[in-house]
């Protein structure tokens, strides 16, 4: 029964090798790896994306290269992901104009021609009439769609990749210490090999959950202790 009842304190110091490992991910934002660090994951979808809705030939806002830098300043700092996609969106309207309203219409799939009289007539500052009206409706409903998902896949994609890292990282200093423990090299001892990886992938999904996990165990041991006596 003893042995059972350092279950808790177990489950305990391995979700916090977990939070170590992710805290070190993290913290390895702030180093400059070009466009392989940790910043830049994910973020090619969404400058693909943005990219190709707002073609060469707009003369109404920012450069694209401007407005790529400003989405990208947005997600490295971790934004709220609804503020990165409102943010996106206003952009995108906002350089839509009669020069590249053709090409953003045939990325959207909304009628090129209507969305073309449509931003011509805006950019007049005449009213729109119904067709126009219903087309540019479209065209937002669409950019809007376009625009979750793109960063939602994003969002998702950092947070696996991230998790893949900080668990490589958990085994890695898992290993290290096992090392240290054992004052030799793991590979001569296979069962503590083993055991030095099981805790480094066991770390980082125990992380969040470590601490009600751990009362959780610690009151079925003191349940369990009870009904033996």
């Amino acid at each position: 029964m003893s042995e059972i009842g350092q279950l808790p304190s177990i489950v305990t110091a391995i979700g916090a090798l977990g939070t170590a490992s992710f805290g070190l991910v993290d913290a390895s934002k702030v180093v400059a790896f070009g466009p392989i660090g940790i910043n830049h994951i994910g973020f090619t979808g969404i400058n693909r994306t943005v990219v190709s809705l707002i073609p060469d030939g707009g003369t109404n806002a920012l450069p694209r290269k401007n407005v790529i830098d400003t989405l990208k300043a947005n997600w490295f700092n971790g934004t709220d992901l609804s503020s990165q996609k409102a943010i996106a969106k206003s952009l995108i309207k906002l350089n839509l104009s009669p020069e590249n309203a053709e090409a953003v219409a045939n990325v959207t799939g909304v009628d090129p021609a209507i969305l073309l009289q449509a931003t011509k007539d805006m950019a007049a500052g005449r009213s729109l009439v119904s067709p126009q009206s219903d087309v540019y409706a479209r065209f937002d409903l669409i950019l809007t769609a376009m625009l979750d998902e793109v960063y939602q896949r994003a969002d998702n994609y950092y947070r696996n990749w991230t998790r893949t890292i900080a668990a490589s990282v958990a085994v890695l200093l898992a290993l290290i210490a096992g090392c240290a423990l054992n004052q030799q090299h793991l590979l001569q001892t296979p069962i503590r090999l083993w055991q030095s990886v099981l805790v480094g992938l066991l770390a980082t999904p125990l992380a969040p959950i470590a601490k009600d996990l751990s009362s959780a165990l610690a009151m079925a041991v003191n349940a369990m202790q009870k009904v033996k006596k």
